[in-house]
């Protein structure tokens, strides 16, 4: 990230052990944005305002509670095709009193990511990118967008929000919410409680199911009990088994976390101190989970879920006392890496599908994953290649690592590092599966120098062989 870039983030991210991010969808790919950039998330209207400006990826504008806000289209600033159609989601993003909306296709929750696991990506003309870090989640990569980047972007209309005193004082007071809804209910649920969502399609029945928490989904290797019945909370209604909407895991303490099925996720929302509310007359004392009503910038009425009262219900920690690493996971450190400082040294290798198989190759061997738009002109040769392609306006050797593939199965292309003397090289993938840091270790009773690394992925070991592009 660019010194300019870093003194402008709200939030130093450099002294933190974690990273709080938003998660985006768009054209099936995942993203993150810092939530620290997010002043709010709005749905995007049947038709937008006015575009002012020409920039290729401005879509129009709307307004959002007297501020006029220009929106671009992040599938023309990532090259990712065509634009999407009407509808979806506005995440307007702040930085001082500059404002921007960016439309995406959802947001599906919130992600805290520990900094260690973040990768940083490198522009191999120095340049700076739009997406400059990456981490692994549920197998796949996500890019986190760099809003300071963007803001500076050449030729982008941007929008002074009407700053007034008070504004700078609430904006100081402000604190990230989930804004979440089940049975019909919506409730406010402070980001430092949430730890991340997972798919509904990962949960999973109980061996010994318990009433109100039948089902658990798996996360990072743990087991987390998951309740969707509204009278764990003290209220009534429950979230239908068979809704698609995420499951919200909440994190009681060190290690401990308990899941919440829930409908939908609204929004991602900053909110200030002084749009908290009491508890109507009507439930005060009926429940002790909830500490209050919170308006959010829709003008829409959540209950405010309280943190610590969650933390200490006895109910909850003895739901969140199940939460155990799966017995596989406790043997990891052992097939992975170097818990005891002992043997082969670990590196980061990128784990690959290539449609027939998975290959791990040296994470520091690769320029950039993009999607796989086509060949523009087909050269087969004994070697591998299957035609020259495109990448950001220069002409890129495609090769394919599975004799007889057809290049139309792939979904997308490895960019390798450029060697000296030779032009760029672009290797076929079908997917990404993860990044391990693991040691590269001989293949028993093969050639002389084949390696493979250890590596679990979907809850299964593997030895993957390690292929070196080019």
């Amino acid at each position: 990230m660019a010194p300019d870039a870093e003194r402008a983030a709200p939030v130093a991210e450099a002294a933190r052990q974690h990273i709080d991010v938003g998660l985006l969808r768009l054209g099936g790919v995942e993203l993150a944005v810092p939530v620290d950039w997010v002043r709010e998330v709005v749905p995007c209207p049947a038709a937008l305002g006015p575009c002012f400006g020409t920039h290729p990826a401005l879509v129009g504008s709307i307004g959002v509670r007297g501020d006029v806000i220009p929106v671009v289209d992040l599938t023309v600033l990532l090259g990712f095709g065509a634009q999407p159609g009407q509808g979806g989601t506005i995440v307007v993003l702040r930085r001082d009193d500059v404002l921007l909306g960016l439309r995406i296709d959802s947001v599906s929750g919130l992600y805290r990511i520990p900094v260690s696991a973040v990768r940083e990506l490198i522009d191999s003309g120095g340049e700076a990118r739009l997406v400059d870090r990456a981490f692994v989640r549920e197998a796949h990569l996500v890019g986190i967008l760099e809003p300071a980047t963007l803001f500076s972007m050449p030729g982008l209309p941007l929008v002074r929000c009407q700053a007034r005193a008070e504004d700078h004082a609430a904006l100081g007071r402000t604190r990230p919410f989930v804004l979440v809804t089940v049975a019909g209910v919506q409730i406010a649920i402070d980001s430092h409680l949430v730890e991340s969502t997972a798919p509904a399609i990962n949960l999973r029945r109980c061996a010994v199911p318990a009433p109100g928490w039948s089902r658990s989904v798996n996360y990072l290797g743990r087991d987390v009990r998951v309740f969707d019945q509204l009278a764990t909370l003290g209220l009534d209604g429950a979230t239908a088994e068979e809704s698609q909407g995420p499951v919200i895991l909440l994190r009681i303490a060190p290690d401990k976390l308990v899941g919440w099925h829930v409908e939908s996720v609204r929004s991602v929302a900053r909110i200030s101190d002084d749009k908290f509310g009491p508890l109507p007359a009507g439930m005060v004392g009926r429940t002790s989970l909830f500490g209050g009503i919170v308006t959010d910038p829709g003008g829409g009425q959540n209950l405010l879920l309280d943190s610590e009262a969650v933390r200490a219900d006895p109910a909850i920690r003895a739901m969140a006392a199940l939460c155990r690493a799966a017995a596989a996971s406790a043997t990891q450190g052992a097939g992975n890496g170097q818990a005891d400082g002992k043997g082969p040294p670990a590196n980061a290798f990128l784990i690959f599908d290539t449609g027939a198989r998975l290959l791990a190759t040296p994470l520091d061997a690769i320029r950039e994953v993009v999607p796989f738009r086509g060949l523009s002109s087909r050269v087969e040769d004994g070697s591998g290649l299957c035609g020259i392609g495109d990448h950001r306006g220069e002409a890129v050797s495609v090769y394919g690592i599975e004799p007889g593939m057809p290049a139309e199965d792939a979904d997308l292309l490895i960019i390798a590092r450029e060697q000296a003397g030779e032009g760029p090289r672009g290797y076929l993938a079908r997917r990404l599966a993860t990044i391990v840091n693991a040691p590269a270790l001989p293949v028993p009773g093969g050639s002389p120098g084949a390696r493979f690394v250890p590596a679990r992925i979907d809850g299964a070991q593997h030895s993957i062989r390690i292929h070196m592009l080019g």
